[in-house]
This record gives structure tokens, sequence and C-alpha cells, in this order.
């Protein structure tokens, strides 16, 4: 597991790398207005995406991961033809739903094609273990979609040009991706198999629809509740904060749950237990501190990477939208898996729903009383009753291991981290990339340091086992 999610955190550390490099360069050369167009662009087009491919994509994903010779690639493509088919549709309705312009509209929906599209492509590699193709694919789609992007708002296309271009990027890695994928022989599609895409992607695409509102719902509320260039002030930092809790989330989760399902159906229970009691350990023992580490160090991040217009409002609300996608990422990485593993995902739909209600029920009174911050509480709130709501459910569904232990060893660990930081914090007052490098290479320290002291992770065992390799002498026949 360690070393395909390795691989997959090249393609995360890539597409970080460049998400900054975005935030940095668009926040400067569009003001909020338009990149509200693009939030809110983005938006539509993660709902589309979701109505349209996520039966498609969550029924690759689990089905193929069983392993051995099935081939469902021939199904997933006429799956995929057949929304597509009826994505036209969706042009006479949104419009009128979200309040904008068809052109704009019409953007989105070509950019949720692309999405499904590459999304669809990477889980039959996932499945399939082709990490280094993944990978290739993935680093390609953020090079090219940052190329693209540019040299539209070069042209003065504003926040549609980012749009245009971040969808023209997604082709151009499905383009390149093809002869992965669909190499031949390719079995055909069969209609038994696409009878049980749409019973297991009904709940699936359903749920999907759920969170994508959930992740969303600030954003477009805020278009509507206090205009575009609120949107875009929050979408930035929302933008931000979630390519810093999910590049390495995801990247290990990309290994584990083929892992998973392949250890479960192969091995049973008890193997796929132990791979799964692995995950969530790692899995806490890198996003807490990630988390914890932005919250506090967001006014010397954005102090240059974002926009002048950009850098107080996230000083004010990237804490909470830490936390809150710190519970995302343990409810759709960790808590979503047990779900998948009993073929229960309508666990995940009541899931979902607990976490949209509490959202709706406060977002607008909370944005009255607080504004932005509001907002972001809002989100926060909610995220962390979905947590609480899906540890329950997966009593009912596939038993998740308990991670009280080790959830201990890395709150210590990243109180430690934040003790530290917050004192050198008082020495280096004035926010520039050079204090925050000092800051962050400063947390990463005591962290590793408590992370060796109190074996988070068996990190000790790591360390020996490492060492053994560099030290040990070959020994002569």
């Amino acid at each position: 597991m360690l070393r395909h999610a390795s691989q997959y955190m090249v393609a995360s550390v890539v597409a970080a790398a460049f998400g900054f490099i975005s935030t940095a360069t668009f926040t400067r050369l569009l003001s909020p207005d338009d990149y509200g167009i693009y939030v809110i662009g983005v938006g539509m087009a993660g709902f589309v995406s979701a109505v349209l491919f996520t039966w498609v994509r969550f029924s690759v994903m689990r089905l193929q991961s069983e392993g051995g010779a099935r081939d469902l690639r021939g199904t997933a493509l006429a799956a995929y033809g057949i929304s597509v088919a009826s994505a036209p549709l969706l042009l006479l309705v949104i419009p009128y739903l979200a309040h904008r312009d068809w052109p704009e509209v019409a953007c989105a929906i070509v950019l949720a094609l692309g999405i499904g599209l590459v999304e669809m492509g990477q889980e039959i590699m996932r499945a399939r273990f082709q990490v280094r193709e993944f990978v290739a694919g993935a680093v390609l789609r953020t090079v090219v979609s940052f190329a693209l992007c540019l040299l539209a708002i070069e042209l003065g296309w504003g926040g549609f040009g980012l749009l245009a271009g971040t969808a023209l990027g997604y082709f151009a890695t499905a383009a390149f991706s093809a002869r992965t994928i669909w190499r031949l022989p390719l079995a055909k599609a069969d209609l038994g198999e696409l009878r049980l895409f749409f019973r297991l992607g009904f709940v699936f695409t359903i749920t999907a629809f759920v969170y994508t509102f959930q992740c969303s719902m600030d954003r477009l509320f805020l278009a509507w509740h206090s205009g575009t260039a609120f949107s875009g002030l929050y979408g930035a930092s929302a933008d931000l904060t979630r390519q810093v809790i999910q590049m390495p989330a995801g990247s290990l989760a990309a290994a584990a749950f083929p892992i998973a399902v392949n250890s479960l159906v192969q091995y049973g229970a008890s193997k796929a237990r132990a791979q799964l009691e692995r995950f969530g350990e790692l899995l806490l023992a890198i996003s807490v501190p990630a988390a914890a580490g932005l919250a506090l160090t967001i006014p010397y991040l954005a102090s240059f990477l974002l926009g002048p217009a950009f850098r107080d409002t996230a000083g004010l609300i990237v804490p909470m939208l830490a936390a809150g996608w710190l519970f995302q990422c343990i409810t759709q990485y960790y808590v979503h898996v047990s779900f998948h593993l009993a073929k229960k995902p309508e666990w995940s739909l009541l899931q979902g729903l607990a976490s949209v209600g509490l959202n709706v029920a406060l977002i607008w009174p909370m944005t009255n009383a607080w504004q932005l911050q509001g907002t972001a509480a809002s989100f926060m709130v909610s995220e962390a009753f979905g947590v609480v709501i899906g540890l329950v459910l997966t009593r009912h569904a596939y038993p998740l291991p308990y991670l009280l232990a080790p959830l201990a060893r890395t709150l210590l660990a990243s109180g430690l981290m934040a003790g530290a930081v917050l004192a050198l914090e008082k020495l280096l007052p004035v926010p520039d990339p050079v204090t925050f490098a000092a800051l962050a290479a400063s947390g990463v320290l005591v962290y590793a340091i408590a992370a060796i002291g109190l074996n988070i992770c068996d990190v000790r065992g790591l360390l020996h086992t490492l060492a053994l390799r560099i030290f040990a002498k070959p020994q002569r026949g």
C-alpha cells in the first residue's frame, strides 16, 4: 500500500504544486468577481458530473477492484455514452435553476463531460493497479490545464476562460490515457453488467449528488445570497484548503481502497481489517497535522500565495475550512470504505443527508450573523456531525477498526507541533515566504520527532528496517 501510495503521491504533489501556482497566479490576474464565475462554474460541473457519471465511476471502482479476469471496460464505455446522450437535456434546466447565462452553463457541462471521462478511466487504472499510467495522466492534466487557463486569461476571457481551459485540460488527458485504458482486446459491453451498474450506481449517484451539494453549497449559496465576488473570495480559500488537506489523503486512499477490496475478496475479512487499520492510522497521521499546520500558518501562506484582495478572507475562514475538510477526508476516505465493502451505499446516502440537512439549517442564519466566517463554520459543524453519524452507521455495515489509540497519539504529536509553531510565530511576526518556510520546517521537525517518540504508524520499526538495509554488510557465501 505504501509503495502504491507513494507513486500516487507524485501526481498529488505535482497537482498541489500547480494548484498553488494557479491560485497565486489567478487570484492576482482576476478580480474576485471573475474568480467567482470560475468557482460557480466548477460547482455546476460538479453537480452535472455527479448526476451523469457517478453510477459509472463507482460501479467500476467497486466491481473491477475485485480482481480476476473480469473486463468491465466495454460496459463502462457504454454507460458513459448513455450519460453523455442525456447531457443536452440539462442545458434546458440548469440556466433557470442556477440563474446563470447559458454559455457559462454550457461550458460547465462540457467540463463535467471531461471530468466524467477522466475519472472513469482513472478508476479503471486504479482497479488494475496501473499506477504509473495513472500518475502520468494526472500530471499531464494538471500541467496542460494550467497552461490553457493562463492562455485564456491572457486572451482576456476572464473567469469563463478559466472554465474553458480546465475543460480542455481534462479532454487532453483523456486522449493521452486512452492508449492505456482502452487497449485491445476489449470485452464487449454486457447487458447484465450494465443492469448491475444501474442497480449499484443508482444509490451511488444520489449519494454523490448529496455530497457534491454539501461541498459546493457554501459557494453557490454565497453567489445567491451575497454576490459572485463573495463566492470568489470564499472559493479561493476553500480551493487552497482542499488542495492542502486532500493531496496526501487522496493519494493514500487511491492506493488503499482497491487493496482493501481485493484483500476482502481474495483473503477474507481478517486481511481486509488489517489493511483498513493500517490505512486509518496513516490517514490520521497525515491529515490531522496537515489541517492543524494550515490553520496555524495561513496568514503567512496567504501573504505571498493569494492575491491582495483574497488574503484577509483566507486568514478569517481557512482555520474552520481546514477542520471541515479534515472531517470530509475521514468521511470520504475511511468511513465510506465500510459502506462500499458491505455493498450498502444507502448508508452513505443517509450520512450525507444528515450532513447536508444540518448545513442547510445553519448556513443562512450563520452567514447573516458572521458573514463568510459563518458560512465556513456551518460547513465545519455539518462535516463533524457527518463523521459521527457515519461512524455509528459503520456498525451496521462493515465494522471498521477502532482507532482511538492512533488518534490520541496523532493529536498529541499535532499538539506539540502546534505549540512549537505558536511560540515561533511570536518571534516571526511579519508574514512573508521566509517566515512561512521557517514555521513549516519547524512544525514538520517537531511532529516528526514526536511521531518517532510515540511510534505513530510503527515509524520506529520502519526506520529500523531502513537502517538495516542501508548499513547491513553483505553476507559472503
